[in-house]
């Protein structure tokens, strides 16, 4: 019955007879969905797995060799459970808003599904993109919608690009204006590193999206039917995604306001202040981080630019960079870790048991 569901839910270009998907996506699928196996039952031993978790740890022990641990973990203990509690609140209402803005971007593909239906598959993916590195959670979390609702995988994996191309959009507007709240016209060199990327990742975006719009139709026709029918099932996901833009564009912004939300209440639970645009600059160049696929959820890299950040741009003493560091990390990735991992167990004994999703 629910296979008939998923199936009434497309429409009729969606379903045409012995529909193959293309095989190296469909294999990418399918090692993420072994992914989030494996890593469930700890058994993250494979080569790739043991380089990103290598390479932050490399990176942590060599920034943090003169570092008073002592201090940070006395900073970190005097931290206030009700902010702790406030800033994992305001953090998990952001996933009600991100699967509500991908239901509104999967709608102008011709695809009504609510946001409560995509929620659970949302933070699986969030929970996959903790463990692993290369963002797999979002490739597994379009493999389970195709799952459940019988989409094309390459359909959605265009609709996921949109959604994060929306937030690397947003993303990159607000480190450039409160970069310039927060710093003025002295930006600290090492910096530049930040704006370099996110201007890098900006023309990327905008020399994709021609390439999508102008240059692939152009070059389809030198193409074996069904892979021009793919990439015009992806091209598809990614430009009509685009126009939720007017819906989609502010639940963007809500989302980042939750993010810099989080931020300030990890600082209250620390007893620090800052001023909101160094909240948000500091929230936001975190983010911009985490899209940098070496390691699982940026580890390494987004807690060696926060601290340095908050030490020799805003004041913060180094044990409180730490603390502020440590206690940040734990709501948005090891929470997820732990969230996920429920949500996770529970989906599987559903599966065993036979009620499916």
């Amino acid at each position: 019955m629910a296979r008939t569901e998923a199936h009434d839910r497309q429409p009729l270009a969606e379903r045409p007879p012995g529909h193959v998907e293309d095989a190296s996506i469909e294999q990418l699928a399918r090692a993420a969905a072994r992914t989030d196996d494996v890593a469930v039952r700890r058994q993250l031993f494979g080569w790739r797995e043991l380089v990103s978790t290598a390479i932050p740890l490399a990176l942590v022990a060599f920034f943090a060799r003169n570092v008073d641990w002592g201090q940070a973990l006395a900073t970190l203990r005097t931290s206030d459970p009700a902010y702790v509690i406030a800033a994992l609140g305001i953090y998990y209402l952001s996933f009600p808003v991100r699967a509500i803005r991908w239901a509104r971007l999967l709608r102008e593909s011709g695809y009504r599904i609510r946001g409560s239906e995509l929620l659970r598959i949302l933070m699986l993916g969030w929970f996959v993109n903790c463990l692993v590195p290369a963002k797999l959670g979002d490739l597994y979390r379009s493999y389970l919608v195709k799952q459940k609702f019988g989409i094309s995988l390459s359909r959605t994996v265009g609709v996921v690009v949109a959604e994060r191309l929306l937030d690397l959009f947003v993303v990159f507007g607000l480190l450039v204006v409160d970069g310039y709240i927060a710093f003025g016209r002295t930006v600290l060199p090492d910096l530049n590193v930040l704006y370099a990327t996110g201007a890098g990742l900006g023309v990327l975006i905008l020399v994709g999206l021609w390439v999508i719009y102008a240059v692939a139709p152009r070059l389809a026709r030198f193409f074996p039917h069904e892979v021009r029918r793919i990439g015009g099932l992806f091209r598809e996901g990614v430009l009509h995604s685009l126009r939720a833009l007017p819906v989609a564009g502010p639940m963007t912004v809500l989302v980042w306001f939750f993010e810099a939300a989080r931020l300030l209440f990890v600082l209250s639970a620390l007893g620090l202040y800052l001023p909101p645009s160094q909240i948000i600059f500091v929230a936001v160049a975190s983010s911009l981080l985490t899209t940098v696929p070496l390691t699982p959820a940026g580890f390494g890299l987004v807690e060696i630019a926060m601290v340095y950040v908050l030490t020799a741009g805003f004041g913060l003493q180094q044990n409180q960079a730490i603390a502020v560091a440590v206690l940040d990390r734990a709501v948005s990735v090891f929470s997820v870790i732990i969230v996920g991992g429920v949500v996770y167990l529970r989906t599987q004994r559903s599966e065993r048991i036979g009620g499916g999703w």
